[in-house]
């Protein structure tokens, strides 16, 4: 089931990518016990615990909203069982400021029986692989 779990993460990416919100949010078809907690407050909109389906639709659309073509690029996708920890590196340029930026998130994604059930992001990699039961 693990490999599918990692399958599942991988298409939420790519369809950000393609600019697909929807097909984002039914690739996570996420139960209403979802929760999105992340860990400090890259966007100001977010930096609270964001619970149920519209709290992924509400994560997916803020950053469509506050930045112009974002674009993940993946960097690591490591099978942690019903986890999956994940790095990257987000570009987009500021809607409103124009200024070109990036960061380099880490998450972990509790997948369970296809559903995505919880996203926790991170800014310390050591926390996000403990989160996910994983050491460097």
């Amino acid at each position: 089931m693990s490999q599918e779990n990692v399958e599942v993460v991988r298409r939420i990416f790519e369809a950000f990518n393609r600019g697909d919100i929807e097909g984002r949010i039914e690739l996570a078809d996420t139960p209403p016990e979802f929760e999105f907690v992340p860990s400090g407050a890259l966007i100001p909109d977010l930096a609270s615990v964001q619970r149920g389906p519209e709290a992924f639709r509400r994560v997916v659309e803020t950053f469509w909203a506050e930045f112009d073509d974002p674009r993940i690029e993946l960097h690591e996708l490591i099978d942690a069982g019903d986890q999956v920890f994940t790095s990257s590196t987000l570009r987009g340029r500021g809607k409103h400021s124009g200024v070109e930026t990036s960061w380099d998130p880490l998450s972990v994604w509790t997948v369970r029986n296809g559903r995505l059930v919880r996203w926790l992001g991170f800014t310390d990699r050591a926390a996000a692989l403990e989160a996910a039961g994983l050491s460097e």
